[in-house]
């Protein structure tokens, strides 16, 4: 038995590229998170003809429904944006996008370096690049528990600076969590299984 890892250079290459695009997507979405924790309602889009524009969107927080009846009520914005603006508003709303993104940072940054440790060559390589994997996994199946529940606390947070005033909302969209949650635990129970037999590989290999 040998704990070599013999994957070929070409798709090791491949491999070690893949996960530093993954680690510069998580390092970007790292910022956007935190531009939206300082700036609610704040995105950025570009296009070939008009290049990037920022723009401050805080009727977008809330659920569909009542971004239409937001919109049909004169100056309801106006009251809306001075809402979101309380402090206490604007922590919560802060904190709960950290939350939601924070779980999707480290999945990209945990599947970054479970390729970075692929593509490398040696000894006990997949026993480096599965605890990865599995942290990776992980943090999806906590984002998909999350998601839901951000989106409920965020709606409900700010439901009390629109026309309808304060009430309850349950936002579960199981079309959206119930695949991301079962690609999640699939993942997991892989990296687990394929972990188990490494480390009874190299058990055999011990006793041998």
């Amino acid at each position: 038995m040998s704990g070599k890892y013999f994957l070929p250079s070409g798709k090791a290459r491949v491999c070690r590229r893949v996960g530093v695009a993954f680690l510069l997507v998580a390092a970007l979405w790292g910022l956007a998170a935190a531009a939206q924790a300082i700036v609610p309602g704040w995105s950025l889009s570009c296009s070939d003809e008009d290049g990037c524009r920022q723009a401050t969107n805080l009727v977008s927080l809330l659920p569909e429904k009542e971004q239409a009846l937001l919109l049909n009520h004169p100056d309801a914005e106006t009251r809306f944006a001075t809402y979101v603006a309380r402090p206490s508003v604007h922590v919560g709303l802060a904190a709960l996008t950290l939350v939601d993104e924070g779980f999707l940072i480290f999945l990209f940054v945990a599947v970054g370096l479970t390729l970075r440790r692929l593509g490398e060559r040696g000894e006990h390589v997949l026993a480096r690049a599965l605890p990865w994997l599995k942290r990776g996994a992980f943090a999806a199946i906590l984002w998909a528990i999350a998601q839901p529940l951000t989106d409920s606390l965020r709606a409900m947070l700010l439901y009390p600076g629109t026309p309808s005033g304060a009430s309850w909302f349950i936002g579960i969209d199981l079309t959206v969590a119930g695949p991301a949650l079962l690609l999640a635990i699939a993942a997991y129970a892989t990296a687990w299984a394929l972990e188990a037999g490494v480390r009874a590989e190299r058990d055999l290999a011990d006793f041998v």
